[in-house]
This record gives C-alpha cells, structure tokens and sequence, in this order.
C-alpha cells in the first residue's frame, strides 16, 4: 500500500518520543508494542482496508516517521505492506497468532514505519484486521485515538482520494499538564476531515521553548527532592524485568460507588485521588515503609489541542507522600498535594531526568526502582455490558500478563461502580495476600464514605497488616536493607575481599573490607572504586544498597 502527497519534513524528537526510543531500543519488544485485533464490518473490502489506512496515515504524520539517534522523519510519501492471511481454522485465533508474531519482533526506527498491519480472511472474505504499533508512536490513549479514526474512516474514506493531513499553528504551542490530578482526560474523537492537529514535530518545537525549559527544569527538581526522601523502593525484593508476567486480579465493587460521592463530598479530593491514597496508605502498612513512593501514569493531555495528538505523550508523575497522619482524610490531603505536583511535572527529557536520577543514587547509594504504578484509565473506559458485581467484593484472577513492576494498580472505572486490575508480583504479594489487599482498599472506601477512619485501626478496617523483616534487617537511608545482601553486594563488588557490615545509629552503613588472602592486597580497590562498583550491580538486588562508608584494611584481618 502506498501513501503520497504530504509534506516531507524532519526535526528534533518530542519528549515522549526520545523517552520512548530508548525503550523500545532497550527493552523486550512484547512490553513496548501494542497489538490490537478488530473483527471487520461484514461488507469490508481489502480496498477499503488500505484506503482507511492510506488516509490514516496522511493525517497523522507520527504514523509515517522514522527515527535517528535525535531526529525523526516525517515521510511524505513511502509504502506500506499490509500482508494478507488466510486462516486455516477459526479465524480470531489465526489473527491472533498473527499478531502476536508481529509484535515479538523489535521496530526497527531508522529504517521502519510505525505501524505493522495485516488482514485475515476467512473463506476469501476479510473478517479481521491486525495493528501493532511501537510505543514511540503512541500510548494508550492515541492508540484508542488511531483505533477509533481508523473504524470511522473505514466507513468513510474513498479508495482514491484520502483526506490531506492538517497541522495545528506551531506559533501557538499548548502547555503541559495544568489540571486536576483526579486522572488524564478521555481521547477524544476528531473529525479526520477538519480537527487542526498538533504533530510530533510540531509539539517538540513548542518544548523547546524558553518557557518549556524552565518547566523542565523545575521537573528536575521535583523528581530529585521527591526521590531523596522517599525508599528506593517501595518492595526490597527482585522483580524480573525482562520476563515479567504478573498474575492479575480483578476487583470490583459497587457498593463503593455511594462511598466515593460522600468521601468526595467531605474531603474535595477527585475519586481518583480517593483510590491513590488507599493504595498508598495500605503499601505502606504492608510494607512498614513511612513514605510512599508511586509512578502514575499521566496521559499530559489536559489542553484541548492535545487530546487528538498521535504520540507518545505519557509519562510518570512522580507521587510521593509522607504517611505518618492520624486519619485517612490527612491522608487524601497529602496525596492530593502530592498528584497535582507530580502531574505538573510529568513533561521531560528522559536523558537529563536519568542523569538525574542517576546522580542522587550516586549520592545515596541507591538505585531508582520504578515498582510500584499507578494508573487511572476510568475516563477512557467503555462500559462492556456486564452485570453488576453480585456482592460487596468481587474478585476473579485474569491471566498473567507483561509488566515489569512488583505491584500495579490500574483503574477501569470510577462511576457507578469501582473496576481495578491489581498486578501483583507473587513475590511480592503471593495470592492470597493480594486478595486479601485487595479487599482491604475496598474495606478502607466504604469507611472513608462514612467518615474520617482513625489510622490506629487500619488493620482492624482492612485485614492488611505489616510484612516482619525479621532479624539482619534494618533501615538505612529510607530503605529496608538487608545487610547479608549488602555483603554479597560488596563481595561481588571487590572479589576477594572480605566484607563487614555495620550498620550505625544515624542509620548508614560502614563495609570494613580486608583481603581474602596476602595475594590480593597489591590490588585492593579505593574505597570510591567499590561504592561505584556496588551502586553498578544494584539492579536487580533490591533489598541492598552501596555502604556509605568503606575502609580498606591493610592487614589480613578485620578490626575487632
């Protein structure tokens, strides 16, 4: 199939796209492309397949690019195969085959375009449709945007003559996120003959501006003072981040429907904010940890003209919170303060936020696990007919899927009835422990619908208590650590040497470190090599960090 008769043009990468890139470069492609299978109307034809797609394509110039190291290419003309299957037996298990296939393989982003499509037929007649695309081209809510345009211009666009593509005025560039933290506002519905659009290119010009670059700069901030004081995560334990498939529960509830109006009432806070504070609140207490660290997605689609936008404009907010309060409603207060700055501050450059990152754990001898996401998606959320939930809790386990984190919650939906998916690494929560977390958040709901809930009672309210770290564990520097990890964190860090953890009374860590053997003391490491060294292999070792201090004995002995 082939598309002409746009403008041809390059530029720098958007935010979203160079935070993307680097992902769909580095991480398992199942985690960073999206697949998505549609049955096809019945009077469908192979024609109007590629003239949809062709007009598609025209409109959307983040459909047509291609990416360099700092650069991307919207092409003006170029092709686009859509390969045809016929399927040998029940036709949506063949399109799904088809489409798992196309989604195992990494884009290439030099030298591919961002869509992969293929059509499959049954008897001679098309019956599904089949769309992967990498996450450097969309997110979740211009992926639904992509979808829907799609479906519509199926019905509508000629085979011939698709609709010319229109670009928003880049002189008037829209502004990050400025709204209510409660969660991003739905994809809306463009018409494809004439809603102006902000383009990839378009959008990275406006984030180059000089007023963008002091809200980046302020972003900065934000992640670095929130980081310094909160864990490094929220679980110390490992998580695999390449072959992550986390069993998911589902929990509804709409007993908790009336809850979240009078808690609403009462406290001014967003159902949203509500549902965040009570995860906050119970990972806390399961955890032992006083703060609590989370990653909400934000879609940064508040302004109008961005809610049409095909890209990649998702990215964390950073939400931390302080949670030594006497009633939940201090709570909800807190977290509200916490969602609006952390929303505010979910526009920046990836590179400069890792490096960053990278230099307060440096600092604090910690390594930044994003573990524990929160991600509302209630305002995206298409009723599917089901009945009402039969009782006050209703659980069910959905298959595992990809996710590398220890623990998710994702909200479908907030109105007449409460939809989550939990993701729980079992590792982290086994089962029957998330069933019952699960029916805690919604236990702590109802009673916030009937007034302030006493935190003394949480466990009473909730049946969630705190994990027992039990002996040689201690906290240093806001994170649980154990300090036989930390040992083998320093062993594996200086072979052949010997390590002794001490942990003082303000909290750090000192490692006296002695030769195995007389051999090896000419090649003893400065104490910095070794912290480096530590701070290098903390990946994975979530329960260690770098000890803040180290001595390098001379001897063969470590002091007494």
């Amino acid at each position: 199939m082939r598309f002409e008769g746009q403008t041809d043009r390059r530029g720098p990468l958007t935010m979203g796209q160079a935070n993307m890139a680097r992902c769909v470069r580095r991480d398992p492609p199942p985690h960073m492309n999206f697949l998505v299978v549609k049955r096809l109307p019945k009077r469908a034809t192979l024609d109007r397949v590629e003239a949809a797609t062709r007009a598609l394509l025209c409109r959307h110039e983040g459909l047509r690019t291609t990416f360099t190291d700092d650069g991307q290419h919207a092409h003006g003309a170029g092709e686009l195969a859509v390969p045809v299957h016929d399927a040998d037996g029940e036709a949506r298990l063949a399109a799904e085959e088809v489409g798992a296939g196309l989604r195992a393989a990494r884009f290439d982003l030099a030298a591919e375009l961002p869509v992969r499509m293929a059509v499959v037929r049954e008897g001679g007649t098309p019956r599904f449709v089949v769309f992967v695309l990498p996450h450097t081209a969309v997110d979740a809510i211009s992926l639904a945007q992509v979808v829907s345009e799609w479906e519509g211009l199926l019905l509508t666009a000629h085979p011939t003559d698709p609709p010319p593509a229109q670009r928003a005025d880049p002189a008037d560039p829209p502004p990050t996120h400025q709204g209510n933290p409660a969660s991003p506002p739905p994809a809306q519905r463009a018409d494809p003959a004439s809603a102006p659009l902000v383009q990839p290119i378009d959008l990275a010009a406006a984030e180059r501006t000089p007023q963008a670059s002091r809200r980046a700069a302020s972003t900065l901030r934000h992640w670095r003072s929130g980081l310094a004081r909160a864990p490094q995560s929220m679980f110390p334990v490992a998580y695999d981040v390449e072959h992550a498939l986390l069993p998911r529960l589902r929990i509804r509830s709409a007993a908790v429907a009336t809850s979240l109006e009078r808690a609403t009432r009462r406290t001014g806070a967003s159902r949203s904010v509500l549902v965040m504070a009570a995860l906050g609140v119970l990972l806390g207490r399961r955890t032992a940890q006083p703060t609590c660290l989370l990653a909400s997605l934000s879609s940064n689609r508040t302004h109008p003209r961005l809610r049409g936008h095909v890209g990649p404009l998702a990215q964390d907010a950073l939400i931390v919170a302080d949670l030594d309060a006497a009633t939940f409603d201090d709570l909800v207060g807190r977290f509200r303060v916490a969602a609006l700055s952390g929303y505010q501050h979910s526009r920046f450059d990836a590179a400069e936020l890792w490096e960053t990152i990278h230099a307060l754990d440096a600092e604090r001898g910690t390594r930044y696990a994003r573990d524990c996401v929160y991600n509302d998606m209630s305002l995206q959320a298409v009723p599917a007919g089901e009945p009402r939930p039969a009782s006050d809790v209703e659980l069910s386990w959905l298959p595992a899927a990809s996710l590398p984190a220890n623990l998710s919650l994702w909200v479908n939906r907030l109105d007449d009835e409460l939809d989550l998916v939990l993701w729980a690494n079992p590792e982290a929560m086994p089962a029957r422990e998330a069933e019952r977390f699960g029916t805690g958040l919604v236990r702590l709901l109802v009673a916030a619908g009937e007034g302030a809930v006493d935190l003394a009672s949480l466990e009473e309210v909730t049946g969630v208590a705190s994990v027992s770290y039990g002996p040689g564990w201690v906290r240093s520097g806001g994170s649980w650590v154990r300090l036989e990890s930390v040992s083998r964190l320093v062993e594996a860090a200086a072979p052949g040497f010997l390590p002794r953890i001490t942990a003082q009374p303000d909290g750090t860590l000192t490692c006296d470190l002695v030769a195995r053997d007389a051999s090896r003391r000419a090649d003893a490491p400065t104490p910095e090599q070794v912290r480096r060294a530590c701070i290098d292999l903390l990946p994975g070792r979530a329960d260690a960090i770098a000890p803040h201090h180290v001595v390098v004995h001379a001897g063969d002995l470590l002091p007494q």
